[in-house]
C-alpha cells in the first residue's frame, strides 16, 4: 500500500495512570478487531476458512491497519451487529456473541492463536448500526437507550478483560448523518441522526474513561476519534483527493471484495478511490486509510 501523509485528527485518549508512552504498538503482534467484519457468519470457528467480504471496496479499515502496522489481523465481527442485540435488535450476532466466539473458539486453543496480554490490540468499533437502527424511535438524541446499550458493551469488554485482553482501541462512530443515508432522511431526520451519533460518542468517551479507571493494569486505554477523522476528510475532501464529499456511485455500492477492483465506471466521477463513501452509509477504502493510519500514527 502506498504511504499516505499524516492526517491532521483530534483524538480523544484516555489512559489510567500508566504513561501514555506506553500505549504504542511497540511488541503489538495480533490485532482482534470486533465488528468490522469480513465475511464471517457468525456460527462455528471465525478463524475456519470462509469468503471474504468487505463492505469498502476493498481493504477496510483493520486489514489497512494491520499491513501497516506489520501485524496479523484477528476479526471476530460480523456485518451489521450491534453491542446488544437484546436493546437494539439486528439478527447478525452481535458484540456479546463474537465475544462468547473468540473465548470459545480462540481462547483455549493457542495453536490458533498464540496471544497474550502485552502482545495484542482488541479493537471494538460497535455504534453505526446501533444508532442507525435505533435513532427514529428513541426519546430525544437516545441518551437512555445508549446508556443501557454502552453499558452492555463495556460488561462485554470485561469478559475480555477477564479473558486477558489489557489493551483496547474503542472506535467511536463516523458521522454517517453526512452520508447519503442521513442526507436522504430530510433534515429533521438527518439532524435528529446527527445528535444521536453525538450523544453515543460522548456516552462512549465517558464510559470508556470510567471502565479503565478501574482497571490500572490496562497499558492502553484509547478512544479513537474517528468521527472527526471523517469530518476532516469531507470538510476538505478535494485536499484529501476525493471528488465529493457526500456523494456514492451506485454502480461501485455493490463491489463486497477485499482486493480493490480497478475498473471505472464512466458514469461515476472516478474510480472508487475518489468517493469517501462506498454506499450510502459504508466508507470507501480509500477514506478507511485515513482511518487506519490515523490510528497507527495515534500509537507510535
Amino acid at each position: 500500500m502506498t504511504p499516505i501523509p499524516k492526517l491532521a485528527t483530534a483524538i480523544i485518549a484516555i489512559w489510567t495512570s500508566i504513561p501514555t508512552s506506553s500505549a504504542s504498538l511497540t511488541g503489538i503482534r495480533n490485532v482482534f478487531a470486533f465488528y468490522t467484519t469480513n465475511g464471517w457468519g457468525g456460527t462455528g470457528d471465525p478463524l475456519a476458512a470462509h469468503s471474504a467480504v468487505c463492505f469498502s471496496a476493498g481493504p477496510p479499515w483493520s486489514q489497512q491497519f494491520a499491513q501497516i502496522t506489520g501485524t496479523r489481523l484477528i476479526d471476530l465481527a460480523v456485518s451489521g451487529a450491534t453491542a446488544d442485540q437484546s436493546l437494539i435488535f439486528t439478527s447478525p450476532l452481535d458484540f456479546r456473541g463474537q465475544t462468547t466466539a473468540f473465548l470459545q473458539q480462540v481462547v483455549p486453543f493457542p495453536n490458533k492463536v498464540a496471544w497474550n496480554s502485552t502482545d495484542s490490540l482488541f479493537t471494538v468499533s460497535f455504534g453505526t448500526n446501533d444508532v442507525n437502527q435505533s435513532f427514529k424511535n428513541t426519546t430525544g438524541n437516545g441518551t437512555d437507550l445508549y446508556a443501557q446499550d454502552l453499558t452492555s458493551y463495556f460488561a462485554t469488554v470485561d469478559r475480555l478483560y477477564t479473558a486477558g485482553a489489557r489493551k483496547f482501541v474503542f472506535n467511536n462512530v463516523v458521522p454517517f448523518d453526512r452520508a447519503q443515508i442521513g442526507v436522504g432522511q430530510g433534515p429533521q431526520l438527518d439532524e435528529k441522526m446527527k445528535d444521536s451519533i453525538l450523544e453515543f460518542n460522548a456516552q462512549l468517551a465517558a464510559k470508556a474513561a470510567a471502565y479503565c479507571a478501574t482497571k490500572t493494569d490496562i497499558t492502553t486505554c484509547l478512544v479513537f476519534d474517528t468521527h472527526m477523522v471523517f469530518t476532516n476528510l469531507m470538510d476538505n475532501f478535494a485536499s484529501f483527493g476525493f471528488a465529493t464529499s457526500d456523494q456514492f456511485c451506485p454502480s461501485y455500492a455493490n463491489r463486497f471484495s477485499c482486493d480493490v477492483d480497478p475498473t471505472v465506471d464512466s458514469t461515476c466521477l472516478g474510480p472508487i478511490s475518489v468517493y469517501i463513501w462506498k454506499d450510502s452509509l459504508h466508507p470507501s477504502f480509500a477514506a478507511d486509510t485515513f482511518w487506519a493510519q490515523g490510528l497507527a500514527d495515534q500509537l507510535q
